[in-house]
């Protein structure tokens, strides 16, 4: 097998213009225009209005490049397209080769009548998907609350042409690898590979597909090398014609594989070598991790139960959403994707889920997710949209889906398919069935100018949704990959389609906003008690150093023209100044109504997301929305666009802490409890103070306490009215910590009001650096009791071991920076005078 690789130097242009560009495959045009100073950064102030008519046209690519007279002899001569974006006439030598429509797809074309020996010309027109979708949107069942219309009759990242945290860039070009492939003889197209676990032994069932065009036999080689570098052999000989092999390999003493926090994550390197005549032909690897993930749904006393067993264990799964990297696809990178990801394992995550409005990610993110653990949830490229169930378009996502699968099925980080993102509420909401959704969808019908659909009208919704999600997609895993569970929709509850949004709370996976919910006190959310949560978020700003990334002096305020065009969620502003004025009273400085703003959010989740850990056995699993930005923009990210932690993403550290104590806390009684989310019971004591604002002691107490693994359990009951002392919420706050083996393992604080009604007093906060080979270590001491203690360089990025955290008065906290996590080397002093220290006593 050989490869002509046709990625690097090509030549664009826009159809209607005669001036050629040099670019770089893989690549997009937008990218191509903005390198040679034909288009403004579109995430600069109100710059993406000025980008949208690049996107009405067409473009042209075009490159030369060398056949030799041995690669004519191939027996198979293919072009391999692993990803065009997305409406494209490929023409090789003034041949039109091909037609593309699906961005989610690696096509692969026969080209053995259109290529000849010597130099020879491609060229790939790719076509306006602006201009397509808004011919197309007369097609659509109903219009979007996306304003986006038309985006799903066409296979590209629906998020492309905006979201309501994105937003509208539908770029296109050649944004994957292309190639010509030509071989000879046979080749290995693909391999699956089930596992059967026993008694301390794993059997890989391997079963390998090959393409040949030969009658004589062969052999294949299989090699297993273990996580200590010992290797297994099998040799298999391949009967003529054969394009089926089976192979099974046992494996004694196998190390298991676990998401992060629950052990450790070895993998297996499998290699498949075809050869024929003692020559090698083609060969194949893989790594994989031995374990058994399954999602458990049965009947209990609750309703129905939502978890993840994974050798046999029903973990806690505790994650965020993953949607596009950048909203310009040529800003991935493997090291930024490696690097996001870390930060995912440094706040206490074990799962990602990757949403279904963006695009499948690359391999190595998979492989990085196998290395590190993180547990993948991952749906197909379909959301908030009725899908045409046409014989094309099901035709076209077959293929799809058949890419993808068979590419991504062999990882160990692999937990589950999810059919789509919100599809089942979305149709339940236009049609208006739902109790609960009656007035959402009522406003929303009158929102956009349309009335409730007719009842032929619905049929065709719902049979359009169960064909493609609930019959071709299960169909095709049925053969694909049969060994990984699949869920049609995310929310979803039990089997059927189309349920009450409340229903879901406890019979399935829910999505859940608090704005959502009617603008309850973030405390009530403990009234909900959700069996899966995979979704659930609340808007922030991005780091002001961001924001002056994007603005202008003229710009910083909420309420600018240029800070709206980077909030994309119409009631955004709204719904964050509601809570923050429940909580705070709003500054007038931009800097502090930014720091208010990543405060509330982190409280929102913090609220929430201890309840349900809290309830352990009855809730499974949460996964925050969002995991990262893909511009610079208000929203509901833990990191921002430059990967900046945001509060919320310091919070998750915290709150998504393998062992976490936590307090339920409710006018004059407080109950504490731990969580322990380890395979190790946890024995330790508890101590708890109630305080002044100065943080004198008024009554205390201390308990030894024993957790069984797996288990959450209420440890602390306190009722400030039966106690012996005057209880005076707008001045005292509750103090609690867990050590365990002689060391903190856990400590947080709480009032009994909002922060505005409580009378915090100047703390004073000092701080002083030390400097060690691989860290900077703060050292800060304050006066008296403060909240949401924050911490930020003046001009350069780092990691703080922790942020927006609690002190009380002359107990000091230690902070370390991992010079590792620096954005770039400073001295001791450098560091000291960017350090910025600010907290809720100057709201």
């Amino acid at each position: 097998m050989s490869r002509i690789d046709l990625n690097g130097n090509w030549i664009l242009r826009d159809v209607e213009k005669s001036e050629w560009l040099e670019t770089t495959v893989p690549g997009t045009v937008f990218t191509a225009l903005r390198n040679n100073g034909l288009a403004p950064d579109p995430y600069y102030r109100d710059n993406e209005d000025a980008v949208q008519e690049l996107f009405t046209k067409d473009y042209e690519y075009i490159k030369k490049f060398q056949v030799e007279d041995i690669d004519l002899k191939s027996d198979e001569i293919l072009l391999v397209c692993e990803g065009i974006d997305t409406l494209s006439d490929i023409y090789i030598n003034n041949n039109l080769v091909a037609y593309t429509e699906n961005m989610h797809r690696t096509y692969k074309f026969d080209v053995r009548d259109y290529i000849i020996a010597g130099t020879n010309e491609i060229r790939v027109v790719i076509y306006s998907a602006k201009n397509y979708i808004n011919e197309r949107a007369k097609y659509s069942l109903f219009p979007s609350v996306l304003g986006n219309t038309g985006v799903e009759q066409l296979r590209k990242a629906q998020c492309s042409f905006g979201w309501d945290w994105g937003l509208s860039l539908p770029d296109m070009g050649i944004w994957r690898s292309i190639y010509i492939e030509c071989s000879s003889i046979s080749k290995i197209e693909n391999y699956y590979i089930t596992q059967k676990h026993g008694a301390n032994v794993v059997t890989l069932e391997i079963q390998i597909n090959i393409m040949t065009w030969t009658n004589k036999p062969m052999t294949l080689e299989v090699e297993n090398t273990d996580p200590d570098g010992n290797t297994i052999c099998k040799v298999i000989d391949v009967e003529a014609g054969s394009k089926t092999v089976r192979a099974a390999i046992e494996i004694t003493n196998p190390k298991l594989w676990w998401p992060h926090g629950y052990g450790e994550q070895p993998l297996y390197c499998l290699k498949f070598s075809l050869s024929m005549d003692s020559q090698l032909i083609s060969s194949k690897k893989a790594n994989i991790g031995l374990r058994t993930i399954i999602l458990k749904r049965e009947d209990d006393e609750f309703g129905q139960s939502y978890e993840f067993i994974v050798n046999d264990k029903a973990l806690f799964l505790r994650g965020s959403n993953l949607i596009v990297e950048d909203a310009i696809v040529t800003g991935y990178s493997k090291e930024r994707t490696e690097k996001m990801l870390g930060d995912c394992i440094k706040a206490n995550f074990n799962c990602v889920r990757v949403w279904g409005g963006g695009l499948y990610p690359e391999d190595y993110f998979y492989d990085i997710c196998d290395r590190m653990g993180l547990l993948i949830y991952q749906d197909f490229m379909f959301a908030c949209h009725a899908y045409p169930a046409t014989d094309e378009f099901i035709a076209n996502i077959s293929e799809e889906i058949k890419d993808n699968v068979e590419r991504i099925r062999h990882h160990a980080c692999l937990g589950l398919w999810c059919g789509n993102n919100e599809i089942e509420t979305i149709i339940s909401l236009y049609l208006g069935n739902d109790p609960l959704l009656a007035d959402l969808a009522e406003a929303i019908r009158t929102l956009f100018g349309f009335d409730k659909p007719d009842a032929k009208l619905e049929k065709k919704l719902k049979d359009d949704y169960l064909k493609i999600f609930d019959q071709v997609i299960p169909g095709l895993l049925k053969s694909l990959d049969p060994n990984t569970c699949y869920t049609k929709c995310s929310p979803c509850s039990r089997d059927e389609a189309f349920h009450s949004f409340e229903k879901g709370f406890y019979t399935g996976d829910c999505h859940y906003y608090i704005n959502a919910a009617g603008m309850i006190p973030y405390k009530d959310q403990r009234q909900y008690y959700f069996r899966f949560v995979s979704e659930m978020g609340f808007q922030s700003y991005p780091n002001m150093k961001t924001i002056k990334s994007f603005a202008e002096e003229s710009d910083l305020g909420p309420y600018t023209p240029v800070m709206f065009k980077h909030q994309k969620s119409n009631n955004g502003n709204k719904t964050i100044e509601y809570y923050m004025e429940r909580e705070f009273r709003l500054p007038s400085d931009f800097g502090l109504y930014v720091y208010e703003s990543q405060i509330m959010a982190g409280e929102i989740q913090k609220c929430a997301i201890e309840h349900m850990r809290r309830n352990r056995g009855r809730c499974m699993g949460v996964i925050t929305w969002q995991l990262n930005d893909c511009w610079p923009t208000v929203s509901w990210a833990g990191l921002d666009y430059y990967g900046r932690w945001k509060a919320q993403q310091y919070y998750s550290k915290r709150f998504f802490a393998p062992i976490l104590i936590s307090v339920n806390e409710n006018e004059t009684k407080a109950d504490i409890y731990v969580t322990n989310d380890t395979f190790d019971r946890v024995s330790g004591e508890v101590e708890w103070s109630l305080k002044d604002n100065s943080s004198n002691v008024i009554i205390g107490g201390k308990c030894d306490i024993t957790v069984e693994p797996l288990m959450a359990k209420n440890c602390v009951q306190l009722d400030f009215d039966k106690l012996a002392c005057d209880f005076n919420p707008s001045e005292n706050y509750l103090e609690y910590t867990l050590r365990s083996g002689g060391k903190e393992i856990g400590f947080g604080t709480t009032i009994f009001t909002a922060a505005k009604d409580f009378v915090f007093v100047d703390p004073k906060i000092r701080f002083m650096v030390e400097e060690t080979d691989t860290t900077f270590e703060i050292t800060l001491e304050s006066e008296a009791y403060t909240r949401f203690v924050a911490l930020d360089l003046e001009t350069d990025d780092c990691i703080f071991s922790d942020n927006f955290f609690d002190m009380s008065g002359k107990k000091p906290s230690i902070i370390t920076v991992e010079k590792a996590d620096m954005s770039r080397k400073l001295c001791l002093a450098e560091f000291e005078n960017q350090l910025k220290v600010v907290s809720v006593y100057e709201l």
